[in-house]
């Protein structure tokens, strides 16, 4: 028997459901995300999205590091600052287009502390 998620599992014919009812993913604990409205023209949003451009910045910036370089193409302190500069448009264009999930989650943990 294959159990691919807790919806197709069944004791004595009865569907078996995450304690509290609650929907989670694939048994593991954690809880669907909260699809509430998100307003995307606020100024918390933009903030958000500023919040998630920093944060990918952080992961291209690590990932960079992985990458050897030798040989002819290894620019020096020039290359760096536009390497920099490159980096801070990929995660702001990143923040904006690629639908992330980070700034809306954040715009709704944020906008319920308000409240």
């Amino acid at each position: 028997m294959n159990i691919t998620d807790l919806g197709d599992f069944y004791f004595r014919n009865q569907a078996l459901l995450p304690p509290g009812g609650m929907p989670q993913v694939q048994g593991t604990g954690a809880h669907v995300a909260d699809t509430s409205a998100v307003n995307k023209k606020g100024k918390l949003y933009k903030e958000c999205q500023q919040f998630e451009a920093i944060f990918a910045k952080m992961m291209l910036s690590e990932m960079r590091k992985t990458v050897d370089k030798k040989g002819i193409i290894s620019g020096g302190w020039a290359e760096e600052i536009y390497q920099d500069m490159l980096d801070d448009q990929y995660s702001s264009t990143l923040a904006k287009n690629a639908n992330l999930g980070l700034a809306d989650e954040l715009y709704r943990q944020l906008s319920k502390a308000g409240t």
